[in-house]
């Protein structure tokens, strides 16, 4: 029993110990629904793993490195799942090089980055995001 309460308290820290973060990609401000959001969480200081969905058959998970280049420069690979109209699911993976500054304002912070969405079709985008670190 002590070592189940161990390992309990373990678990448990290790889940407590991370930070939460919400980014907003591609802000449309005339269409707000229409914008991609997701909800990250710090596995470590330079390790986050975050999920976005649209509804429950189109989402995304992604894997983020932080590096120490050039003040928190980011390393960014994204698996997109989604339901095609004949019912199949079509998986796309893709990848993001970027930087997060903070803006000073509370937790806010930018990120421009240069996007990927499948690594098949080589057609790299200009991207930027607001992210909040709770």
């Amino acid at each position: 029993m002590k070592n189940l309460t161990i390992a309990f308290a373990l678990m448990f820290s290790a889940i407590t110990f991370g930070q939460m973060s919400f980014n907003v990609t591609n802000l449309d401000l005339q269409h707000p629904m229409n914008t991609d959001a997701n909800l990250g969480w710090f596995m470590t200081d330079d390790i986050m793993v975050s999920m976005g969905m649209s509804d429950w058959d189109n989402f995304n998970v992604s894997a983020r490195v932080y590096t120490d280049f050039l003040d928190r420069a980011f390393i960014q690979a994204t698996t997109t799942a989604s339901m095609t109209v004949a019912g199949d699911r079509e998986y796309m993976v893709g990848a993001a090089l970027g930087w997060t500054k903070a803006l000073g304002i509370w937790r806010l912070q930018f990120e421009p980055m240069v996007v990927l969405d499948d690594i098949q079709d080589f057609t790299p985008r200009l991207a930027w995001g607001l992210r909040f670190n709770l």
